[in-house]
């Protein structure tokens, strides 16, 4: 079932849901209303919700993961491919590291699960919001599963650079340009830090990154460095 709700000028964040549970996303589209954000539509199966996403081009979907015969993180390359300015914060009662996993390497920006409570989940919608790339906080032990410990610890003083820059969201080429470097040693960097962070994709290691502390909180600009 469809609930469509008027679009107000983009004087907000405009917020999308796709959950097949009708009555907890009903009673989420209430509170992220009253907490300012613009529910302009909350949708029930995944044809329904891209659709909606390629019509309304939100600035945030919150998106569940099982539904009938197919999962949420399945349709992420769609969504984004539909609307590439849309971030998505998958909101499950799936706590499985495996769904994590998938998530993330989807490209999912933020992954809350509903036993947290409402505050945590607002909070992981504000930071996915403003660009961050929040984990459930009951979830980020299940990305260091059966990893030797300290995490980080191993990366060389390039890789951790590389990794700074790559936080700040920065593209390959430019931190190839910013350090002097080729775009494949950046790569062969990248391939690197991804392995000892235990992580399948940039984004997963910089959510990593960010909770072990390895990332700088100043994200200013790049400015040109040595190589070693």
């Amino acid at each position: 079932m469809t609930t469509d709700r008027t679009v107000t000028p983009r004087d907000r964040a405009t917020v999308l849901i796709i959950d097949d549970h009708k009555v907890f996303a009903e009673l989420l589209a209430e509170v992220l209303g009253s907490r300012g954000l613009d529910v302009v539509g909350s949708y029930g199966s995944l044809a329904d919700g891209l659709a909606a996403v390629a019509d309304l081009v939100p600035d945030l979907v919150l998106l569940d993961h099982r539904f009938p015969g197919d999962t949420g993180a399945s349709s992420v390359t769609a969504l984004k491919r539909l609307s590439p300015s849309t971030r998505v914060l998958m909101l499950t009662a799936a706590d499985e590291r495996a769904v994590l996993l998938e998530a993330m390497n989807a490209g999912c920006d933020g992954f809350v699960t509903k036993r947290q409570d409402i505050d945590e989940v607002l909070a992981a919608v504000a930071a996915v919001l403003r660009g961050d790339t929040p984990i459930s906080p009951d979830m980020v032990g299940a990305l260091f599963a059966g990893r030797p410990s300290p995490l980080g610890s191993d990366l060389t003083p390039r890789e951790s650079e590389v990794l700074q820059l790559i936080g700040a969201g920065h593209s390959n080429q430019q931190i190839a340009t910013a350090l002097g470097i080729s775009v494949n040693t950046v790569r062969n960097h990248v391939q690197h830090l991804l392995g000892k962070l235990g992580a399948h994709s940039q984004l997963q290691a910089v959510s990593i990154a960010s909770h072990l502390g390895l990332l700088r909180s100043n994200r200013g600009g790049i400015a040109g460095r040595a190589s070693r």
